[in-house]
């Protein structure tokens, strides 16, 4: 008899890690043969990215829902559908969806993994992640986190009672296409919000341009967000920076870029950085708490530098720019190193942990 699972999030309409993330490991576990069904708290039309058509997918509610206001309502949904559907195991994408999802998986009597997203110390000033957490903790049968680095955060944060597992997400498929020797292209992308540096990143870039190893180099960020005007702004003076739209194509840019620099001043585990060493591109980031350490090799696959010291962002870059010989090499190393990030590894410990929690 196969076995039967239901992942509730907010939605799938956002173009982000997270749901890159949740579609890719439902639509292994299909592969591996298991029935999955998508619950999203509101619809919000069709997927931003593929999702197997043997996926059912249904919403809680057609229009947005407070938790707090609706908790009752949405326990009672969730868990009549539960019931209805013989699910086996729910799986809670974000921590502050926990808030409901554990006791509605309670309340239906199914086993319940709650999956963290953000890395402990980010709260975003959100009471609901954080109650979240504490909940996930001692009530859900398992949290999974995407960090070595995030267990021992939670450990120290709360009273874990619940099994407390690390799995990274999952790189695209790695690319065979050569390193681009002849691009002078920086790439970077992502939300254009605080948390993503690019503040940091364009007070490093205006060093890199006063510097002549920067000559015909340019930096492109690609993102939508809240802080568009305010990094334009920034930018003026600047003479190679473009800040251009999100795009569903984005695999076009790391197909030209010969470098990749992440600026966060938090971060899970970036799906970027996966991508880019995934696609044979070198990275430059920050080091910041959890996630970029576990995925960058520093001085192999790229260069890891001090958080939030733009001068430092600058100097990397800098480095590589100058060395072209060094980019081939991390190239190639960056593709091995993604290659452990692949379906297989990753979906073998999903299966593990979902055969243990509904053992």
């Amino acid at each position: 008899m196969k076995a039967r699972y239901a992942f509730v999030i907010q939605d799938l309409k956002g173009l982000g890690g997270t749901e890159r993330s949740a579609c890719a490991v439902m639509n292994g576990l299909v592969r591996q043969g298991c029935e999955v069904r998508l619950v999203e708290l509101v619809g919000a039309g069709a997927p931003a990215f593929p999702l197997s058509p043997e996926i059912a997918v249904s919403s809680l509610f057609n229009r947005p829902v407070k938790i707090f206001n609706s908790w009752f309502r949405i326990v009672w949904r969730l868990s009549r559908l539960l019931k209805r559907e013989k699910i086996d195991t729910l799986v809670v994408v974000e921590s502050t969806h926990a808030l409901y999802g554990v006791a509605a998986a309670r309340l239906a009597g199914v086993r319940c993994v709650v999956w963290e997203h953000f890395n402990f110390n980010v709260t975003l000033n959100r009471r609901k992640r954080v109650w979240g957490r504490q909940i996930a903790a001692r009530w859900a049968d398992a949290v999974v986190v995407l960090t070595q680095r995030d267990t021992a955060l939670w450990r120290e944060g709360t009273r874990v009672r619940a099994r407390l597992t690390a799995i990274p997400n999952m790189a695209p498929p790695v690319t065979d296409r050569p390193y681009p020797e002849a691009s002078r292209l920086v790439l970077a992308a992502g939300r254009l919000t605080e948390q993503k540096g690019y503040d940091l990143l364009l007070r490093a870039w205006r060093i890199v341009e006063q510097d002549p190893r920067s000559a015909g180099w340019e930096l492109l960020i690609r993102g939508d967000g809240p802080d568009r005007n305010a990094l334009l702004q920034q930018a003026e003076g600047l003479h190679h920076v473009t800040i251009a739209p999100a795009t569903g194509g984005i695999d076009a840019d790391y197909a030209r870029a010969a470098l990749f620099v992440a600026s966060s001043r938090y971060e899970g585990l970036p799906m970027v950085l996966l991508e880019a060493m995934a696609a044979g591109v070198p990275v430059v980031a920050f080091d910041c708490e959890t996630g970029p350490a576990e995925i960058v090799r520093d001085g192999e696959t790229g260069f890891l530098v001090p958080p939030e010291e733009p001068e430092a962002l600058a100097i990397a870059l800098l480095e590589l720019m100058g060395a072209p010989e060094q980019r081939q090499s991390m190239s190639a190393k960056a593709r091995q190193r993604a290659a452990e990030f692949q379906e297989g590894p990753v979906m073998a410990r999903w299966k593990a942990l979902l055969q243990h929690t509904s053992g």
